[in-house]
């Protein structure tokens, strides 16, 4: 027997950390051998298989088995449930199985019950361990069952000592291992990591952000006042926020790595928790890069868009201009739906290049498109590699060290996939890509941390065997500790709670927390704990293991370096909230809505209508709101060309009303797809005229309601004034004429949302119609917006007197509630109040006004310059104060 020591460890953190522990001072020594018992059982299984055991299975592989798992599902509930399979969640089911399957070999489960899901589990199950025998193949934890059993027959050569290291119980195998070894002669002991540790204190944070905020500023105040300390911080939910401590660490001891370039720069602490392969950006772009296939299918613009203007592969660098110009291109000119020969013909007729992305393109499709229709999965995998090759993937700079390894851990992938040969036989493309994503999204990447960072965080698994100088715990309320119960829902629930298997019931999660709680207490000599009293307005609890520590509130805020900055010394604020004038002979484009921009916030107006900022154009599938109101307003335009007014809408009968009505819908698509150069798909166009109709139908009977005759004098009317020197053009959809010469001007609305009540404030920010009525036309007696819609169409707005309109009150009706009499008691007041707020608004304009400053956010709605306007940081301002 050898006389080496073995650690056997709860976690692979751990027996890392055992395996790089050395004497103090030492540059060289023989590390300990430390691995997790898992390692250990698949060292000695590979050591039977050199040593020539026949009799001993292939081991399935965590993807392996979960994929033999889907296919026994598969055939089942394709023979039981029938048109219903394909209603369930195959790789849910999968990984249930997979779990109950671990839970019976590890505690000594077995399957059935009286439940449905049970006995569905136990038959499951059978036709697994029978494909397991067919193909030689075994599980992981029957495996490690079989090993055992060789280990009691006294094969193999043991350590002389083993040594447990940081587990918080054992399951009944685990402990028949403990068993065999001691029965071999094997000395047996645990490591016990804990230390002196003083009475742990308890704070009660606001929230979650303000308790991560407590937790990375204790955390800085222990390395300012110790630089050498080993600090942790340990949350039963690292995920709900892992990213918000990340940030706070970055922000307070890495500032460069805020910048893009500095993401992998080396970190003083190390977060447990990884992240899936699918995610790393390097790999999302292989896996969009092979999805585009032969070229046959069309791609939402969305994934185009990131494959375009992201990197990892040919031109990245070098074209980086040229492909964000071509996507602008695209998001303007193609339709949702593309197919890449589009995007590559698209590309042949821009005036800036990308030769390579092109060639990139041409190249990977053509690989994939040479590929055989079905092959085995290890031929797709060197398939794959060949399309990507041709895409110039990885891409043309060198790849950062994370880079690399998540490069690594895909080739990795690739060169594996053929394992699934025996399992999957000969596959499509399309089959061996969604097995490729599925494989990525399963594998969880972390790059390799460099050194021993000051500051873990962990969860409270990870956390298992460690000690530190100072140790936070946070999250600690009472609905996630101890953590809520989840037995696994193909066994039986008595049964797991009578073996006291993993998350069976509330008891056996209440002793665990409990193990895992008073370990926490004794790994460092300085605990704090800490829980949140509210997730906004929902009040939250202390967990019930705090017991009877006492807690005070905490309330430190970390200084962020927006903060510091604003504090600088030296720094000196600058009001920047003024442009250039406009300049003599300047032309200010956006007519109506430059007004509406200033009145709504002046720095809107001049980022997008002086200085020409604009958003890009975001491609919607079908029609885009704007679209469908370009319909409606076109045939209105038509119906009123054709009936001229109320007389001639009196004189149709309802047959002919909609005949005209369909005559103009037609006539609005035909032109919409003129101007669209594309036409709309026959379907959708079908179904797109059905719904113009019937709005328009629904329209229609408002006007009906009308208690005035009058005559459409214009429909889309152009028109021009100059408003204090600044040109400002418009269109007016409607103006009609009642019988004794009046007018009204009629504004087309097809979304709910309309306010009138700006037209009483001193900034109007809905200024078209007022700008006509009090600039440009003359017996004006109202203006109303027509809200077209097929829930309550109405007319809205004000009028000088009263029943002009079926719903819109007069001035000096007292229901009305926009105008004050006090204020505006005659129409011609309300004309004055437009003109002066007005042209107000225009000498804003023209003396270069440009602050950010506004009523309210949601008045931003419609901004196309928003990020310029840069809102986070006003609101840390604002808070400031």
């Amino acid at each position: 027997m050898s006389e080496q020591q073995l650690f056997l460890c709860a976690t692979s953190r751990l027996a890392q950390i055992l395996r790089d522990e050395g004497p103090p001072g030492a540059k060289a020594w023989q590390a300990p051998l430390a691995l997790t018992i898992g390692q250990w059982l698949s060292a000695l299984a590979d050591e039977a298989m050199i040593g020539g055991d026949a009799a001993l299975p292939l081991a399935l592989d965590s993807d392996a088995e979960r994929l033999l798992w889907e296919q026994v599902i598969a055939d089942a509930l394709s023979s039981g449930a029938g048109a219903a399979a394909p209603l369930f969640d195959l790789p849910g089911l999968a990984a249930s199985a997979m779990e109950a399957h671990a839970l019976c070999r590890r505690w000594g489960l077995a399957a059935g019950g009286a439940a449905d899901e049970a006995r569905l589990f136990a038959a499951w199950q059978a036709a697994f361990l029978k494909r397991c025998r067919d193909g030689g193949w075994i599980d992981p934890a029957g495996l490690q069952l079989e090993l055992l059993d060789r280990l009691a027959a006294g094969r193999f050569v043991l350590p002389a000592q083993v040594v447990l290291c940081g587990f918080d119980r054992l399951t009944p195998l685990e402990q028949r291992l403990l068993d065999v070894l001691q029965a071999r002669g094997v000395k047996v002991s645990e490591r016990d990591f804990s230390v002196v540790a003083a009475p742990a204190t308890v704070h009660a944070c606001a929230d979650a952000a303000a308790e991560c905020h407590a937790a990375v500023t204790w955390a800085l105040a222990q390395l300012a006042e110790h630089p050498g300390r080993r600090i942790g911080i340990v949350a039963p939910d690292l995920a709900g926020v892992r990213d918000r401590l990340a940030g706070l660490l970055d922000e307070a001891l890495h500032l460069p790595a805020l910048r893009p370039d500095g993401a992998e720069l080396p970190r003083s602490y190390n977060i447990s928790l990884g992240r899936p392969l699918a995610e790393q950006p390097l790999v999302r772009s292989a896996l969009e890069l092979l999805a585009l296939g032969s070229g046959r299918v069309a791609f939402e613009q969305s994934r185009l868009s990131t494959l375009l203007l992201g990197a990892f592969w040919a031109g990245d660098v070098s074209e980086a201009d040229a492909r964000a110009c071509l996507d602008a291109a695209m998001r303007r000119d193609l339709p949702y739906f593309t197919q890449v020969p589009a995007l590559l013909r698209l590309a042949a007729r821009q005036p800036q290049s990308c030769p390579s992305t092109v060639d990139a393109l041409n190249g990977a499709l053509a690989m994939l498109a040479e590929a055989p229709r079905s092959q085995l999965p290890g031929a797709w995998g060197r398939s794959f590699r060949q399309a990507l090759a041709a895409a110039g993937w990885p891409g043309e700079r060198p790849l950062s060290s994370d880079e690399f390894q998540a490069h690594r851990a895909f080739g990795e992938l690739l060169d594996g996939f053929g394992r699934f040969d025996a399992l999957l036989g000969r596959i499509g493309q399309g089959a061996a890509l969604a097995r490729l994503r599925e494989l990525c999204r399963q594998r969880l990447f972390q790059p390799e941390t460099r050194g021993q960072p000051a500051i873990q965080v962990l969860g409270v698994l990870e956390s298992a065997g460690l000690n530190f100088d100072a140790l936070w715990v946070m999250g600690l309320n009472d609905d996630r500790w101890p953590p809520p119960p989840r037995p696994n829902p193909l066994l039986s629930v008595d049964a797991q709670r009578t073996a006291g298997s993993s998350h069976a019931s509330a008891d056996v999660e209440l002793d665990f927390a409990r193990r895992v709680h008073a370990r926490l207490l004794r790994s460092a000599s300085s605990v704090v704990l800490s829980w949140a009293r509210a997730d906004g307005n929902r009040m939250l609890r202390a967990s019930p293991l705090l017991g009877e520590l006492a807690t005070g509130m905490h309330e430190a805020r970390l200084t962020t370096l927006a903060a510091r900055l604003a504090v600088a010394a030296g720094c000196q604020a600058i009001d920047d909230a003024v442009a250039p004038p406009v300049g003599e002979g300047e032309v200010v484009a956006g007519g109506s809505w430059l007004l509406r921009a200033q009145a709504i916030c002046p720095a809107w107006a001049f980022y997008q209508f002086r200085l020409g900022a604009q958003a890009m154009e975001t491609p919607v599938e079908g029609l885009d709101p704007a679209a469908r109101g370009t319909l409606v307003h076109g045939a209105l335009e038509q119906f009123w060309s054709r009936v001229g007014g109320s007389e001639g809408l009196a004189a149709l009968n309802e047959d002919a009303a909609r005949r005209l009505l369909a005559e103009a819908v037609e006539k609005a698509l035909a032109h919409f797809e003129d101007a669209l150069r594309s036409p709309l798909p026959q379907r959708f166009r079908q179904l797109e005229s059905a719904r113009l109709l019937r709005l328009l139908e629904r329209w229609l009977a408002v006007e009906r309601e009308r208690p005035e005759p009058f005559t459409v004098v214009a429909c889309e009317q152009a028109a021009s004034v100059d408003i204090e020197g600044i040109r400002v053009n418009m269109v007016v959809d409607r103006i009609d004429r009642l019988a004794d010469g009046r007018q009204l001007i009629i504004d087309y609305k097809t979304g709910a949302a309309i306010n009138i009540d700006n037209w009483a404030s001193p900034r109007i920010t809905e200024p078209q119609l007022p700008i006509y009525a009090a600039l440009v036309g003359d017996a004006v007696v109202a203006v109303v917006f027509a809200k077209v819609l097929i829930d309550k169409p109405a007319f809205t707005g004000i009028s000088a007197v009263g029943d002009l309109l079926p719903g819109v009150r007069g001035l000096a009706d007292p229901r009305q509630k926009v105008f004050p009499a006090e204020s505006f008691p005659d129409w011609s007041s309300v004309i004055a109040h437009w003109q002066g707020a007005l042209h107000a608004v225009a000498r804003e304009v023209r003396a270069g006004v440009a602050g950010v400053s506004f009523a309210s956010e949601a008045d931003l709605k419609y901004c196309e310059v928003l990020p310029l306007l840069r809102l986070p940081e006003r609101r840390r301002l604002m808070q400031a104060r």
